[in-house]
């Protein structure tokens, strides 16, 4: 019995070690600079691999910024009347917990217009 234990107990420690690790990363939007109207979010997203279970943080004063999560059309007309999601406190996480696309803007005055606004997909 206690081979069987031991042959059990060596074949998933082998499936463990040859598995893939996967780790989720937290992308902090904008780096350095944050969620606000000095970053080019077009090119800040060009290159990233956002998987699900990876979480965007956005960083901005809530004094001047906010933080709307959109539909596609609405994104692409910057209209902030029907937000998914509406967000001020100024260090909001995102859980990318889906596979798909998913688009943010600010909505106050006309920042979304002068390219505050983030679209990402997310794979699984």
């Amino acid at each position: 019995m206690n081979k069987a234990i031991a042959l059990v107990a060596s074949s998933f420690l082998i499936l463990l070690l040859a598995s893939p690790t996967v780790f989720a990363t937290d992308y902090t939007v904008g780096d350095a600079s944050g969620w606000t109207l000095e970053v080019d979010y077009t090119k800040w997203v060009a290159g990233k691999d956002f998987k699900v279970g990876d979480t965007l943080t956005f960083k901005y004063s809530p004094s001047f910024h906010q933080l709307d999560e959109v539909s596609e059309s609405d994104f692409n007309g910057c209209n902030p009347s029907k937000p998914i999601r509406n967000h001020r406190d100024g260090n909001t996480k995102i859980t990318l917990s889906k596979a798909g696309r998913f688009f943010f803007f600010c909505p106050i005055g006309n920042h979304c217009s002068r390219s505050m606004k983030l679209a990402v997909t997310v794979r699984a």
